[in-house]
């Protein structure tokens, strides 16, 4: 594939994975997810209406929940398997994200080598970056001040609490998993539901681009209703969060086709009594640990 004209002079990627991600869900074979009958889930499945994507304002430019800064300083400390920003440029000055570059060896070999490194010291970053204004801190205020509030709101508008006035527990997937898709690549990420993953029913997902769509031309994917079998844009700007039931609606991501690269974060909550913490489906693994909140 021909770099694209924006393209950094000689990067291209054309093999391996499309993304370096800061943590992961991994699923293989295990016979004993034959006798596995599933999470247990008092209040039984999530209604209709928590399955339609909605749109939330997560942040503003500069604001306490806006996560770009600790993002740029924390790449900023990366080693040269995660990337760095090309030298002597303005958008290595301001620490752009869309500017990042990401060496094509780290996601050469999806499975191996360079990549599997590269995603250590990426995942080694996000966990360790718990000072006052770190991700973790930035991310845990966006969770307590507008996610949280939101998403319980939707879950009193439709039904699915016994009592809107008490405390509602949510199980926040905690660190965030930050996601680095260079360009330009012929590289995507293939249609899946997060049940293939061993993710319950009871789980909400969230995806905040961190990065200008129209620069990248990289927007996340999502059937419009589980089993659909076409997929629309979420239309998610800087500053919003694309919220879904990622395990039952497919979702993609297509190609970086340009010369940036897409920044973002994503991660999932349980709700109480939708959400079994306890249960986990055999064969899987996670990078990641769970943080419960109340709202």
């Amino acid at each position: 594939m021909a770099p694209a004209e924006d393209a950094p002079a000689g990067v291209t990627y054309v093999t391996g994975a499309a993304t370096l991600r800061s943590s992961a869900h991994r699923a293989v074979y295990s016979k004993a997810r034959k006798a596995d009958r599933g999470p247990t889930a008092p209040s039984g499945s999530l209604p209709e209406e928590m399955r339609h994507l909605e749109l939330l304002d997560v942040f503003e430019a500069g604001g306490e929940t806006d996560p770009r800064p600790a993002v740029a300083r924390l790449l900023a400390r990366a080693d040269r398997g995660v990337g760095a920003w090309p030298d002597g440029n303005e958008d290595t000055r301001v620490g752009r994200l869309e500017a990042f570059v990401v060496p094509p060896s780290s996601l050469a070999d999806a499975k191996a080598g360079t990549c599997v490194d590269a995603q250590a010291s990426l995942a080694a970053l996000v966990a360790g970056d718990d000072a006052s204004d770190g991700l973790l801190r930035v991310f845990e205020r966006m969770l307590q001040t507008r996610v949280l509030p939101r998403l319980k709101e939707r879950l009193a508008a439709c039904g699915a609490l016994r009592d809107a006035r008490a405390k509602t527990t949510f199980y926040a997937q905690t660190p965030p998993t930050l996601r680095l898709q260079p360009g330009p690549s012929s590289r995507y990420v293939r249609p899946h539901s997060d049940a293939e993953y061993g993710h319950q029913d009871g789980e909400i997902n969230f995806w905040v681009p961190l990065t200008d769509v129209s620069e990248t031309r990289v927007d996340l994917r999502v059937e419009s209703r589980p089993g659909a079998g076409e997929y629309h844009a979420t239309h998610a700007k800087v500053g919003q969060a694309a919220c879904f039931h990622g395990t039952s609606c497919r979702h993609l991501v297509p190609a970086n086709a340009s010369g940036r690269t897409r920044v973002s974060l994503d991660f999932r909550v349980g709700v109480e009594g939708y959400f079994d913490p306890e249960w986990c489906m055999a064969g899987t693994k996670a990078d990641h640990g769970r943080k419960t909140f109340t709202a």
